[in-house]
């Protein structure tokens, strides 16, 4: 015999729900019942008193991208000093591009039936995922820029998202040996980006994924023979590309040329003569690393250059990555 209710299906109590602990709840007087919550915590606190051991930081950005899901603070917090203390240029997209992900996730109204991992004044608010999640982006940005070179023609700078492309490369403080080394970025992200949304990758279409990134690179700063020229690194020049209008590279090469005259000439919009310049910001101390860095910044000198083992480091990545272009 198959009896019918009416009972709802899915769940109807939170899961760690205890009957045992209800009736302590109604029941003032009676002694608090340990409950599945106190061993759920209990876990979480061992965390605290044994930091995170992990060798790969991609294994670190996996439990981190758990840990906002799960509102869990104090293993965002490890995660994130683990990422920070391996930073370099060899992942540093792959974290860009991580915590672009694990932001949209903090903002979602996640709201799990278990209780809060760690009960805290934090617990109901939001804001501290994304401050922990933006002073790590902040040190990536402070890293791209060091190494703009090696980064922008990393393969996998092609896989970022439209803002986090733009973001980078329309920093004042990317420090560029070309504006052309941006301009053949963006073109080849955009054919990317065609491929991935299944567009043909005819020009209308090219323009479209583009938006605002066709003004990222200063054009001003280009030689009239990077400007001019037929083919950059592949692609087609900013002359023949199509992605400005006529009135638009006329205006520029004819910047470009009074410019190279030293003739006073009227800046050109959208900080397209702007020249970039090496940043003052200091790293936010996430770990002993970035405490390292920002200690290198002396108040005596605020741009923090480029030291001369970090030029070396770059000049071993950009031969090694031509090796196996």
């Amino acid at each position: 015999m198959v009896v019918v209710t009416k009972e709802p299906y899915g769940e109807t109590e939170p899961l760690c729900w205890s009957p045992i602990r209800k009736e302590a709840e109604e029941d003032d007087g009676a002694s608090k019942t340990p409950t599945v919550e106190h061993a759920y915590r209990n876990i979480t606190s061992s965390m605290q008193a044994d930091p995170l051991e992990i060798s790969s930081p991609r294994l670190a950005l996996d439990l981190l991208s758990t840990a906002v899901k799960l509102q869990n603070m104090p293993l965002v917090k490890q995660c994130i000093e683990i990422i920070d203390k391996q930073l370099d240029p060899t992942i540093v997209i792959n974290v860009i591009s991580r915590l672009s992900e694990c932001s949209s996730q903090s903002k979602d109204n996640y709201e799990p039936s278990a209780p809060p991992i760690i009960e805290s004044d934090n617990s109901k608010n939001i804001d501290w995922v994304e401050d922990l999640i933006n002073n790590l982006r902040h040190n990536c940005l402070l890293e791209i820029d060091k190494y703009a070179d090696y980064i922008l023609k990393d393969p996998e700078f092609l896989k970022l998202s439209y803002n986090d492309v733009l973001q980078i490369t329309t920093r004042d403080t990317l420090q560029v040996s070309s504006e052309a080394i941006i301009y053949t970025t963006i073109m080849k992200w955009a054919y990317a980006e065609c491929h991935r949304r299944t567009l043909q990758t005819h020009l209308p279409n090219i323009k479209a994924v583009l938006r605002d990134l066709v003004y990222a690179p200063r054009y001003g700063l280009m030689t009239k023979k990077e400007f001019q020229a037929r083919k950059i690194d592949g692609e087609k020049g900013p002359t023949r590309s199509g992605i400005l209008e006529e009135k638009e590279w006329r205006r520029i090469l004819f910047y470009i040329k009074e410019k190279t005259k030293n003739r006073p000439v009227e800046e050109l919009p959208l900080r397209g003569s702007k020249p970039r310049n090496i940043g003052s910001e200091k790293p936010k101390l996430l770990s002993s690393k970035s405490a390292r860095r920002a200690s290198d910044c002396t108040t005596t000198d605020l741009n923090c250059s480029t030291t001369r083992c970090d030029r070396v480091f770059l000049n071993i990545l950009t031969c090694w990555s031509a090796v196996f272009d």
